[in-house]
């Protein structure tokens, strides 16, 4: 694939997107990062991904964050899935009523670069009814526009927490959500709010399947926790929890399933099955820019042979 690559319209920065808020009927407390892949975003890392995605029918995505290999890849299908429900309500009204989103998305960011607007509209957020979907993905994506470094965090109430963010004008991606918009209707994407081990039961799922898997990263040290902000993270057993899932699933269905994680010995521990290819990505999370460092990563293949060979 030829670079540019296509950006996401919800800005990524870091691990692939959970709340924080406790949700009801779920396998695990979802923790608190930012959106995209880790640490730093998933765009950058495309080029090293993206050889190791096979031809296949359909993608799966149990942590879809801010889809930018669902934009940057050619599947004639998709599922994305992601436990926020905050998410996934603004990526349906992002593809079922793109241009009233973009409306009303448009009227908050002209009218919303300030403090006071700001925690007007966090509080607004925080207030209204699920059902009122529209205006709850238009606040969604203003809040994720304008908040500090794109973080989203809740607190234990369920509220969106992250204070405002200062910045000169941000940045509002029109023409980002009209080719989302586009993909989703053309490819007839689903898009679906559940944890990964619903996600990886799906009937769906066949030798004709891709699973990536980009969940939040483990530490790489004792400082570089990057769900450490809550005390529902994303914990090592939530790890053993999906690499086990994702075995049955190699075994039952014969798709194919890779995973991107930061590179640890616990990491190829879980995960050591996998044959693994090592990156080097440029990350940051709650820091300036120019703090940016090169963070060590892997992504796994599940090779078939090693698995019938465990």
């Amino acid at each position: 694939m030829q670079l540019p690559y296509i950006e996401p319209f919800i800005k990524c920065i870091c691990c692939s997107l959970h709340s924080a808020q406790l949700l009801k009927g779920t396998s695990y407390d979802p923790p608190v990062h930012q959106m995209g892949g880790g640490g730093g975003g998933k765009t950058r890392g495309l080029p090293d991904l993206l050889p190791h995605l096979p031809k296949a029918d359909r993608l799966f995505e149990p942590f879809v964050g801010g889809a930018s290999v669902f934009l940057n890849t050619d599947y004639p299908r998709y599922v994305l899935a992601d436990i926020n429900a905050d998410l996934i309500n603004t990526y349906l009204m992002a593809r079922d009523a793109t241009n009233t989103f973009i409306g009303v998305a448009k009227e908050l960011f002209e009218n919303g670069n300030s403090p006071i607007a700001f925690y007007r509209n966090r509080d607004m957020f925080n207030a209204i009814s699920d059902d009122e979907c529209l205006l709850k993905a238009a606040l969604f994506l203003y809040l994720n526009r304008h908040c500090f470094n794109g973080i989203c965090r809740y607190n234990n109430a369920g509220f969106f927490n992250v204070p405002f963010g200062g910045y000169k004008k941000p940045y509002f991606p029109e023409a980002e959500i009209k080719l989302f918009a586009e993909k989703a209707n053309d490819t007839k994407t689903a898009l679906v709010v559940a944890d990964f081990s619903k996600t990886l039961k799906a009937k769906a799922i066949n030798e004709s399947s891709v699973i990536y898997c980009d969940p939040p990263y483990l530490p790489a040290s004792d400082t570089a926790n990057f769900t450490q902000y809550h005390h529902a993270a994303f914990t090592h057993e939530h790890h053993l929890q999906l690499a086990k899932c994702l075995l049955h699933v190699r075994y039952e269905t014969d798709a194919a399933v890779v995973i991107s994680n930061s590179d640890t010995p616990a990491t190829r521990e879980i995960y050591q099955h996998y044959l693994f290819h090592e990156v080097s990505v440029s990350r940051s999370l709650g820091a300036a820019v120019a703090s940016r460092k090169k963070a060590g990563e892997v992504i796994g293949v599940l090779n078939a042979g090693r698995l019938r060979h465990a």
